[in-house]
């Protein structure tokens, strides 16, 4: 209930949904009690409110038998339930996107069609950023056609973006089965089987399975057909998929005769407009190589680069300066990572940095990373401990063909790299 002090001037000068919004977080003359989730946590509200915007609060408490005393309800979340009551008072929509499935549940079932729009405007303004196989899983669910092509559209043409972040491997299965199927696909082959281990292998570990080839494999069942194998980047074939047990020894036997002209047996078919590179590209970016670099040595440092290029690539190697004498075994060891245009991690690379002087030094990548065009990706080095070469007069803008290389300064950088100088000497990739 609400105290003596509360009732001070929360009423002159407010608005209507400011005045009932006050009345229902204090708990000022609520007659109906709500014991909401799995705890029964206990939520207090106004019968009147709630029937004035819902047929199905109005039946409840209006209709031929009406409900006395406390309701249950213990299908909704707590926090959702209150994001229900404050639309219902005031016609704000207060949810993260990863909760928009529940109130887009709830708002179906009291039929409160303010927040079914909220939440289907939501949906939309996240539709064709990296977040549309989320928006695509849930406008399915709920049969919002227009947001599954838009969603559908935005993955289709930017599938290295969306096929790669965490979120994805949320997806239904019916819905991987639907963008595994698109006519054509801004990715390589190579792509989407990453895509499929990603997602198997979180379906393996949300059951409480070993996530195995064998396992991923039960998970995947017929989707497995829809990746062109004979199509897929062989180096990484080889190394990744072959011994995976994701396929039978037949099928790797086949894949590998296929390379060599013979037809495959397993995987028919051709690669549906995926992405081909043929041209290779070595830009670096420096004027002059000093022997001045010497990061910090009381924190982490973080060399970060944004780079852009105005063509789809397939980046295969990161350039960085060389030591500028002899490497201690203990600070030899550092890492690469790529972040993709939304600061989410792509790829994560440990090396070991020459032991002795050396101008330039190329870290050739595991297995090569596709990057969408005109989109920034960040190249950060971690760890650098020695004194090291750095470039000067740096360029930054590098053309070459029809090839446009941008290169900008990244607030993720702690260091003085940036544009014009410092480490991350340049790039290796295939247009």
């Amino acid at each position: 209930m609400a105290k003596p002090g509360d009732t001070v001037d929360w009423q002159d000068g407010k608005s209507l949904s400011e005045c009932m919004l006050y009345m229902l977080e204090k708990e000022i003359m609520c007659d109906v009690t709500f014991r909401v989730g799995t705890d029964q946590s206990i939520i207090k509200a106004h019968k009147y409110m709630l029937a004035s915007r819902s047929p199905v609060f109005y039946t409840m408490f209006e209709g031929s038998c009406p409900e006395k005393g406390e309701i249950i309800v213990p299908d909704i979340n707590p926090e959702i339930f209150k994001a229900l009551l404050k639309c219902i008072y005031s016609d704000k929509l207060d949810v993260a996107l990863e909760n928009i499935s529940e109130a887009l549940y709830v708002a179906e079932k009291y039929m409160i069609s303010t927040m079914k729009t909220e939440c289907t405007s939501l949906l939309s303004s996240s539709a064709e950023t990296s977040n549309a196989p989320v928006v695509f899983n849930i406008a399915s669910q709920f049969h919002l056609e227009p947001l599954k092509d838009k969603s559908l559209l935005h993955i289709q043409n930017n599938a290295v973006e969306c096929l790669t972040v965490p979120n994805a491997v949320k997806i239904s299965k019916e819905n991987i089965e639907a963008i595994l199927k698109l006519d054509s696909m801004s990715c390589s082959e190579s792509t989407k089987c990453r895509f499929l281990i990603m997602w198997s292998s979180h379906r393996c570990e949300k059951q409480g399975e070993t996530v195995s080839g064998e396992n991923m494999r039960k998970i995947i069942g017929s989707l497995l057909y829809l990746v062109h194998f004979p199509f897929l980047n062989r180096e990484y074939f080889a190394k990744e998929i072959a011994h995976s047990g994701l396929l039978t020894w037949e099928e790797v036997v086949s894949v590998f005769s296929s390379h060599y002209g013979r037809k495959n047996e397993f995987f028919t078919g051709l690669a549906k407009h995926s992405r081909v590179f043929h041209q290779h590209y070595t830009v670096l970016r420096h004027s002059r190589i000093l022997e001045s670099w010497d990061p910090y040595k009381d924190i982490i440092n973080y060399d970060a680069l944004n780079i852009k290029v105005n063509k789809n690539i397939e980046l295969k190697s990161v350039i960085l300066y060389g030591p500028a004498g002899d490497v201690s075994s203990s600070a030899k060891n550092l890492t690469v990572q790529i972040l993709n245009d939304s600061g989410n991690e792509i790829y994560s690379q440990k090396y070991e940095s020459c032991t002795e002087r050396q101008e330039l030094q190329t870290v050739n990548l595991n297995e090569p990373i596709e990057l969408d065009s005109n989109k920034y990706f960040t190249i950060i080095l971690v760890g650098l401990k020695f004194k090291a070469h750095s470039g000067t007069k740096c360029k930054p803008e590098y053309i070459i063909d029809d090839v446009i290389v941008t290169f900008q300064k990244s607030p993720k950088c702690n260091t003085t790299t940036n544009e014009e100088r410092g480490q991350i000497a340049g790039i290796e990739f295939n247009v």
